[in-house]
């Protein structure tokens, strides 16, 4: 089976409706939600325009809490719930790209990075061109010849230059890296005494995270001392901000298919 041709658009649908929602200047509820509603699908619909695609995918939040919090309690530790008006807004939003003939998934315990990853990885092995849709760098980790990512904010592609010129290190090494530095965003530690300076250089001199850890001997010094002693944290740490490449999704490519809503 080969998937040629196809263009696939996969959508985060959190970070984009989240960061229009924020800039939205209604004070009012309700008059937030409607305007936060329509901008989020009129995003929706330029993207979809500009893209092109064959087959899109919107992906949302599973409800409560992930196989990520099972592995650290503490994972995105201080984040506040989600307000009762964000949930009002995404409900809004699968009802509008449904109308628009887009099919939007969610699964139990995952987290919409992890559809997007498993249905891009799937379809890039299959030689589909995959396009994923967020701001969040955390999914370039997935680039490859098959797989890009684009910036819908700021209309340009998340290139593997652009990460290389930020972090100092390859797409394929953000997981090490932020094993390493730790990731304050989701409450997780790294090394201590490593920034981002020294976890490129090491990441420029060892091919990975393992790599290091194995040669932390020779490494010596305070650096040496510390990957020992927090080994195991910065192990924990690669596993959370790796995205799942393997879950069943339970929809055949053919379910994703764009077929514009007419009118």
């Amino acid at each position: 089976m080969t998937l040629t041709g196809v263009r696939l658009l996969l959508i985060d649908a959190p970070n984009m409706i989240r960061r229009i929602h924020a800039a939205v200047p209604a004070s009012e509820s309700q008059e937030k939600i409607e305007q936060s509603v329509s901008s989020s699908l009129a995003s929706f619909k330029r993207a979809l325009r500009q893209h092109a695609p064959t087959h899109v995918m919107c992906a949302f939040e599973s409800s409560g809490t992930t196989w990520r919090h099972e592995v650290n309690p503490d994972y995105k530790k201080g984040r506040p719930a989600m307000p009762a008006e964000l949930r009002e807004i995404y409900a809004q939003c699968i009802d509008g790209l449904t109308q628009e003939g887009v099919t939007s998934i969610r699964m139990d315990g995952m987290e919409a990075d992890d559809n997007i990853a498993s249905m891009a990885v799937r379809a890039a092995s299959l030689d589909a061109d995959v396009t994923i849709l967020s701001t969040d760098t955390g999914q370039a980790q997935l680039l490859s010849e098959r797989i890009r990512q684009y910036d819908h904010f700021r209309d340009e592609p998340i290139s593997p230059d652009r990460i290389r010129k930020r972090y100092g290190v390859e797409p394929r090494q953000l997981i090490d890296y932020y094993a390493l530095v730790g990731d304050s965003s989701h409450s997780l530690s790294g090394v201590a005494g490593i920034g981002a300076k020294t976890a490129a250089k090491l990441l420029a001199d060892y091919a990975d995270l393992e790599a290091i850890l194995q040669d932390r001997d020779n490494i010596g010094g305070r650096i040496g001392e510390n990957l020992d002693r927090y080994a195991e944290t910065a192990r924990q740490t690669r596993l959370l901000v790796s995205l799942k490449t393997d879950l069943r999704i339970d929809h055949s490519l053919k379910d994703f298919r764009y077929q514009p809503a007419e009118g």
